[in-house]
């Protein structure tokens, strides 16, 4: 979607688990089944602030659909259930909710007669302790993770993200990106043309929804590649000025890490006539398609 002569969102909001998460969520998954890691009948978890447990649900669905049932279990701290994403998941038929910490062995069973196969496990303390809390309870009770920071299916399902923006803008420079596992970012870095830059910036742990500083993982991606992420951070008030923006001025409904992305891609457009600038919505929409 066009936003200005130069600068253009890439709208991920219409996959259908409501996010770019969908596309590595469902490569981790389905890698996970094809080296056995992950079998027919196993509960897997997923630590997230939303999205990725939002399309891990939308995968169960389509495993169910192929005879390969799974259990889902889906983490994020309490403070983050009355947030937009987790009331929809919340919501999807068939989910249980649980707020707070439990004595771990509630946890080996989600209802007296263990039916439900899909629940939301909203626990005390911010996202790397929940983070570890469930860690504990994966190897007390044989669970499997989907694990987006260390899975390298995480960058390669980019490759399809890379291959649509160059049959999408062909005349594209630049495309901006945020990071929380470090996915999106490396995988387009890997998978777009040596003279596209790829632009990302790091995050304050806790301070903007989906962003964080993907060095701290030491992991498949290679911050050095991403221009700019070495010398500044995303701003919290610019990121939620430019999320506000984004809706108000051009009908698109998105999450905070897109705001960050926006007010980043405007940046650089405004600096360069001759750029053409794409940065990744990864939830956004355009209210205007919608209706």
């Amino acid at each position: 979607m066009q936003v200005s002569p130069n600068l253009h969102a890439k709208l991920e909001g219409f996959n259908v688990g409501g996010s770019i998460k969908d596309r590595a969520v469902m490569q981790c998954t389905m890698g996970m089944l094809e080296s056995g890691k992950l079998k027919p009948g196993d509960t897997l978890a997923v630590c997230t602030s939303g999205n990725a447990g939002r399309s891990l649900l939308h995968v169960q669905d389509m495993l169910k659909k192929q005879g390969k049932s799974i259990k889902v279990k889906i983490f994020m701290p309490k403070r983050y259930l009355p947030r937009q994403v987790p009331k929809a998941i919340a919501e999807i038929d068939g989910v249980e909710t649980i707020e707070g910490d439990r004595d771990s062995s509630y946890y080996s069973v989600t209802s007296k007669d263990d039916t439900v196969t899909r629940c939301l496990h909203g626990l005390d303390g911010e996202f790397m302790e929940v983070q570890e809390k469930m860690s504990v309870l994966v190897k007390e009770h044989g669970w499997k993770v989907l694990d987006q920071h260390y899975d390298i299916n995480s960058l390669h399902a980019h490759q399809s993200t890379a291959e649509e923006l160059m049959k999408q803008l062909p005349s594209v420079t630049d495309v901006v990106c945020t990071t929380g596992t470090g996915g999106t970012a490396s995988g387009l870095r890997r998978y777009l043309p040596s003279h596209v830059t790829v632009h990302a910036r790091p995050g304050l742990p806790g301070t903007i929804d989906g962003i964080t500083d993907v060095r701290r993982y030491d992991n498949f991606c290679n911050t050095d590649l991403l221009s700019g992420y070495a010398s500044e951070a995303f701003d919290v008030a610019d990121t939620l000025a430019n999320q506000t923006e984004l809706e108000t001025k051009h009908n698109i409904v998105a999450g905070q890490s897109s705001g960050a992305a926006y007010a980043l891609a405007k940046d650089i457009a405004s600096k360069d006539s001759k750029a053409e600038v794409v940065f990744i919505c990864a939830d956004g929409t355009s209210r205007k398609s919608v209706e």
